[in-house]
C-alpha cells in the first residue's frame, strides 16, 4: 500500500500565499507534529507556499536574484529533469507570490505548463492552469481560493494514474528549492534568528519527505535524489537539540505527537546545510 501523503498544496496550484496570521501559526504547528493513523501513514510535508506564507514575514530579505530562470526549462530533455525543475518552479512561483513580486509571477505559467504536459501529468491539472491564470485579479489570496479546489485533489490522483515517481521528484525538487530560497533569504547565521528556528524545522520536513520517497526505489532517480537527502538530513545533526516530553493526543482515531526533541541552528550546521542544498541544487537545475 503506498503511503498516503499530505501536503497543503505541493503542484503549482498548491503554490499560493494566503491566510491570515492565526491560519499561519497554524501552518507553523504542523511542521513539528506527525500524525499516525491507523491504516496509513501521514507524512506532513508543508508546500512551498506554506513555507513562505511564514518566512515572508519573518527576518529575512527578499532575494529575487536567487531565483530560477524560466527560461531554462526548455533546455530539460529527460523527464526525470523536468520533474525535478517543475517542483523547483513550484517553490519559485511560491516565494514570487508570498513577496508580492506579481509581476514576475505568471512568466512561469507556460513553462510550467509545458514541462506538465512534457511529464504526463497535464491530464491532472486539465485546463485548470490556464484558467487559473486567466481568472487571476492580481490578488494572492484570491488566486489560494480559486485554486483550492483543485490542489487538494492533484497530488492523490497522481499516484492514482501512476505518476508517483514524477511527483516525488517534484517534491524534491521544490524542497530543495525552497531549502535555496531560505538560505538565500537569511541576513546569515545569528542575524535572521527567526529564519535559522525556520531553518532548523526543516529537520522534521527532510525526514517525512525520505520516507515518502522510499515508496518508489524502484526508480533510479527517485533513489539517487533519496541518497542525497540522507546527505541533508546527515547535516542536521550539527543541530543543538534538546529532548522534551512528547503529548499524544487521540482525535477520531488519529494519534497526533507533539513536543518531544526541539533543536536550534547552529554555525555549522547552517554553513553545512548551505554547502549542501547548493550541491544538490545545482545538479538538479544544470541541464
Amino acid at each position: 500500500m503506498k503511503n498516503k501523503l499530505i501536503l497543503g498544496g505541493v503542484l503549482l496550484m498548491m503554490a499560493y500565499a494566503c491566510g491570515s496570521g492565526e491560519e499561519k501559526q497554524e501552518v507553523a504547528t504542523v511542521v513539528e507534529q506527525e500524525t499516525v493513523d491507523a491504516a496509513n501513514v501521514n507524512y506532513n510535508i508543508p508546500s512551498p507556499s506554506e513555507q513562505f506564507a511564514l518566512i515572508s514575514k519573518m527576518d529575512a530579505v527578499k532575494n529575487t536574484k536567487i531565483l530560477h530562470d524560466p527560461a531554462l526549462a526548455d533546455k530539460y530533455s529527460n523527464s526525470a529533469q523536468k520533474a525535478l525543475n517543475f517542483g523547483v518552479y513550484t517553490a519559485d512561483v511560491a516565494y514570487l507570490t508570498s513577496f508580492n513580486e506579481t509581476n514576475k509571477y505568471l512568466s512561469y505559467f507556460g513553462k510550467m505548463e509545458k514541462l506538465g504536459s512534457d511529464i504526463g501529468v497535464a491530464q491532472v491539472f486539465g485546463t485548470e492552469l490556464g484558467e487559473l491564470a486567466k481568472k487571476w485579479d492580481g490578488n494572492a489570496d484570491s488566486l489560494f481560493k480559486l485554486s483550492d479546489d483543485v490542489y487538494n485533489r492533484t497530488f492523490q490522483r497522481l499516484i492514482e494514474i501512476d505518476k508517483g515517481e514524477e511527483l516525488s521528484l517534484m517534491l524534491v525538487g521544490g524542497w530543495i528549492e525552497s531549502m535555496h530560497l531560505m538560505i538565500g533569504s537569511s541576513k546569515g547565521f545569528g542575524k535572521s534568528p527567526k529564519l535559522d528556528q525556520a531553518l532548523a524545522d526543516q529537520k522534521l520536513v527532510a525526514e517525512n519527505l525520505l520516507e515518502f520517497l522510499v515508496s518508489y526505489q524502484d526508480n533510479a532517480t527517485v533513489k539517487e535524489y533519496s541518497s542525497a537527502i540522507e546527505e541533508v538530513i546527515n547535516a542536521f545533526e550539527d543541530l543543538d537539540c534538546n529532548s522534551g516530553e512528547t503529548k499524544v493526543q487521540n482525535t477520531n482515531g488519529k494519534l497526533t505527537f507533539s513536543g518531544g526533541e526541539s533543536c536550534k541552528m547552529t554555525q555549522k550546521c547552517f554553513d553545512n546545510l548551505s554547502k549542501k542544498i547548493k550541491e544538490i541544487r545545482t545538479k538538479i537545475i544544470t541541464a
